[in-house]
């Protein structure tokens, strides 16, 4: 394999994440598939999308990738998808109405506004929470999915965002994390992540 068939911002992403492996050598041969137009995932529970699927992550989203820069519009759409039960809120489709509606920075990737402002496109409305655990179990007790900016931490070395998809019987938080399958099969603590997390919204149907 030639390093000069993969773009340098894929090759950096597999640096920090060799979870990424098979889809930034699927480069070359897939980069050029047409996007999935509907989800395959059971949307019995909030399902884990990665914004590295090559069903979607070697799509453009504004001067970057769903794969490198998706991650807000990866969470809008397992939070929509699951609500509404609608398999054709993919994160590509969630990537390009944000992209389109001014909800993607460049160089800094996505607008908190996408969730309070934009969730309606897909049939959900965000509301924001305080940082505060009985606001956040209320939420997922309801059913309800909380997209959390997350600040550098266990999750990230510059911002991300992360689904909360529900609580274990002893108070561990499930997490869909767009970036991570390793992640996303521990349980976290409220304290682990409470001082990892920027802003946080309850997601339900609109």
């Amino acid at each position: 394999q030639h390093p000069e068939n993969y773009p340098p911002a894929l090759l950096e992403m597999l640096a920090g994440n060799n979870e990424t492996l098979d889809f930034v050598l699927g480069y070359p041969e897939h980069h050029a598939d047409a996007p999935a137009e509907s989800l395959t995932e059971s949307l019995d529970t909030v399902p884990l999308l990665l914004q590295w699927d090559r069903r979607w992550g070697y799509q453009a989203y504004g001067s970057s990738t769903i794969s490198v820069s998706g991650c807000a519009p990866t969470s809008l759409a397992m939070a929509a998808a699951y609500l509404t039960e609608d398999s054709t809120v993919t994160p590509y489709r969630g990537a390009r109405y944000a992209a389109e509606h001014g909800y993607y920075i460049s160089g800094q990737g996505t607008s908190w506004s996408l969730f309070s402002d934009g969730a309606g496109a897909f049939g959900i409305s965000c509301r924001q929470l305080s940082l505060d655990k009985m606001q956040i179990d209320a939420a997922l007790d309801a059913g309800q999915p909380v997209i959390c900016s997350m600040l550098p931490g266990d999750f990230t070395t510059e911002g991300h965002f992360i689904v909360l998809a529900g609580r274990t019987e002893d108070g561990e938080y499930l997490v869909r994390d767009p970036n991570s399958v390793k992640r996303s099969e521990k349980t976290w603590s409220y304290d682990r992540l409470s001082g990892q997390i920027a802003a946080l919204w309850a997601c339900s149907r609109a």
